[in-house]
């Protein structure tokens, strides 16, 4: 697959809650949900909140980590560290204050952000963008196979409180979380998105910041 299939077919740019995810993206994310192909961004939302009752998440919904993170959020009183570094985005909507964010792309570039309540949102660099993914196979055990990093390994384990089981990671968090990214560029995004072993889709950080409210609200 060339470069221009890959960017056009995985990259959101304009009504990125309502356009139709790629055919992959859709169809694993749907299984890893376990339900029927997740055609949007908007559906995924919809599920999200289900599984929360149906209304809006909390804090306490947020993939919470006791020890160190790339993915920290720090607001006036408290840090924050998560497995997955959307939910500092998100937290930004539900503690009604500006969150410092600080976040580490898969290949260890340093991203900052600073998310406020009202939905903007200032990024270093500035062109940051974001990546949605699920694990193409949600049954193999990527380490078998050697395809593994050391980044997705230390972002696959479980969470202190929100979304792991009793039992550890659930399939959800084991197989979305270490794919949803901030990279410093689209072109980083896009290289990543090559060699993982995920279906992806790629946006700006900033219209990623629509998904976080939608998700609060």
């Amino acid at each position: 697959m060339n470069e221009t299939n890959v960017s056009s077919d995985h990259w959101l740019a304009e009504r990125i809650r309502e356009t139709p995810l790629p055919q992959e993206v859709a169809t694993e994310m749907g299984r890893a949900l376990g339900t029927e192909s997740v055609e949007t961004l908007d559906e995924f939302v919809s599920i999200a909140r289900d599984a929360t009752g149906g209304g809006a998440l909390a804090v306490d919904d947020l993939c919470h980590v006791s020890e160190t993170t790339p993915h920290r959020a720090t607001t006036k009183q408290k840090t924050y560290h998560f497995r997955c570094f959307f939910d500092a985005v998100v937290l930004a909507h539900l503690v009604d204050e500006r969150v410092e964010i600080r976040t580490e792309s898969p290949a260890g570039k340093q991203i900052e952000a600073r998310a406020t309540p009202d939905g903007g949102i200032d990024t270093t660099p500035p062109n940051a963008v974001m990546s949605f993914g699920v694990a193409v196979d949600t049954t193999a055990d990527d380490s078998a196979n050697g395809s593994e990093t050391d980044w997705e390994r230390n972002n696959k384990g479980g969470c202190d409180s929100g979304c792991s089981g009793d039992d550890g990671p659930t399939r959800v968090e084991a197989t979305m979380c270490p794919y949803v990214n901030a990279f410093a560029t689209r072109e980083a995004y896009e290289r990543w998105d090559r060699k993982t072993n995920a279906a992806t889709v790629g946006l700006s950080l900033a219209a990623g910041v629509s998904i976080a409210t939608a998700l609060a609200d």
